[in-house]
């Protein structure tokens, strides 16, 4: 679960997988791709895909992340949405 500390980063989506609502993002922030699941994509945000929320393959998004073991990936997203032009202020804009 994502916490107060964990800084939003921003990278952009590397795959993303409509019928099972999973993908991945890429960030040179990290060592390797970061897992990403419908769920922890922000509800504001307007993709949808097959009915979950969704994110486009090389779309910028802001998110951040914690470190797990999830299906291969060291790191697992807490929380997602779509980048805006500009960075969000504060933990989730």
């Amino acid at each position: 679960m994502a916490t107060d500390e964990e800084p939003i980063r921003r990278g952009h989506v590397l795959q993303w997988h409509a019928e099972s609502g999973w993908g991945v993002v890429g960030s040179p922030e990290f060592d390797g791709a970061v897992w990403v699941h419908f769920s922890v994509i922000d509800p504001t945000d307007r993709n949808t895909t097959g009915g979950y929320r969704a994110l486009r393959v090389d779309e910028a998004v802001d998110f951040t992340a914690e470190r797990a073991d999830q299906d291969g990936y060291r790191w697992r997203a807490t929380w997602a949405r779509t980048a805006d032009r500009h960075r969000p202020r504060g933990r989730h804009g």
